[in-house]
């Protein structure tokens, strides 16, 4: 599910769908509620959407604010 293998497409992964959560970069913060409204038609349910979350957070892409329930996007340079 996380990454792709002979059972499980590219498409279907979550390597993949995390994409769709780093395309709302421009907006350095986000709201959680609102980041899934805007990208929910790509996960098949909230888990997904919540591994593709930690899998960020672990690859330090993004920080989580639970006080805010805001995301962060960590810029680069």
């Amino acid at each position: 599910m996380i990454y792709p293998n002979k059972h499980i497409r590219f498409e279907e992964s979550i390597i993949y769908k995390m994409i769709s959560v780093l395309e709302q970069r421009d907006k350095s913060t986000i709201k959680i509620r609102e980041l899934y409204n805007e990208t929910k038609e790509k996960f098949n349910n909230t888990d997904e959407f919540i591994i593709s979350l930690d899998v960020l957070y672990a690859l330090d892409m993004i920080n989580v604010d639970f006080e805010n329930e805001n995301i962060i996007y960590v810029k680069r340079d």
